[in-house]
């Protein structure tokens, strides 16, 4: 009985290891289907529409990263340009002000 045990284990673990190594081939799942497909954002600048109506598609773990992370990357770039903008007529506004104060 032990012998028999013993040679059972030893299958197992072999399937294991030709498993582990590619020497069984094993299947794979397939990828995830989505019922909508992932549409970039639309060149120019950014609005919240755009965001409201972004979807990933889904993956086993969750959404896919590489797409996340290019609107991600998209978004902070526009918010940079908008932020350096609005410092700019910031500015300009302050600079109309004295000139204004001034006179």
């Amino acid at each position: 009985m032990i012998v028999v045990l013993i040679a059972l284990l030893v299958v197992v673990i072999g399937l294991a290891a030709a498993a582990a190594i590619g020497r069984i081939p094993v299947t794979t799942m397939d990828e995830a289907t989505s019922t909508t497909p992932f549409e970039d954002l639309p060149e120019g600048p950014v609005d919240a529409d755009h965001i409201d109506g972004l979807r990933f598609d889904q993956s086993l773990r969750g959404y896919r990263m590489n797409q996340v992370d290019g609107v991600l990357d998209r978004v902070r770039d526009e918010l940079l340009v908008r932020d350096r903008e609005i410092e700019r007529l910031r500015g300009e506004l302050e600079q109309h002000a004295r000139h204004a104060a001034a006179d």
